[in-house]
């Protein structure tokens, strides 16, 4: 069924028949498409490790193909439009799940984790320093 046609979400199937469980939330995600050229916010009000359903404003056009990041999640895959009605439209992930990240793409996040560390703990011991300062008589 192409995304043109489809203008209502499929009919609801029992969870025994769903791939995979669906999770209802709100987070904030945004879609980029045109080369990563446009982009817009939109909402993810349910989530799979295959798809989302998301609460994206009607004006919007949508492609066929997109990639869509999901931050609080650490989603960052290409989708495809499944159906579109109004303000919501379903969506599948090309990889489910989300590809594994590379090796090195691991690597250099620890070694970004590990550098704001350590500005906040060296932030915590400068606080902690101005607290004992302000506190002694």
């Amino acid at each position: 069924m192409s995304p043109t046609s489809a203008d209502e979400p499929p009919k609801e199937q029992s969870q025994q028949q769903r791939q995979s469980v669906r999770e209802r939330t709100f987070l904030p995600a945004r879609i980029k498409f045109g080369d990563g050229v446009l982009s817009t916010q939109c909402t993810v009000t349910q989530l799979s490790a295959v798809g989302a359903r998301l609460n994206i404003s009607a004006s919007v056009s949508m492609p066929d193909r997109f990639d869509i990041e999901i931050p609080q999640r650490g989603v960052s895959n290409r989708a495809r439009l499944v159906w579109r009605k109004d303000d919501q439209a379903g969506i599948e992930f090309d990889a489910p799940g989300g590809a594994a990240p590379e090796a090195g793409d691991l690597q250099a996040r620890i070694r970004e984790l590990e550098a704001t560390n350590a500005k906040l703990r060296a932030q915590i011991s400068e606080l902690l320093v101005q607290v004992k300062r302000l506190t002694e008589d």
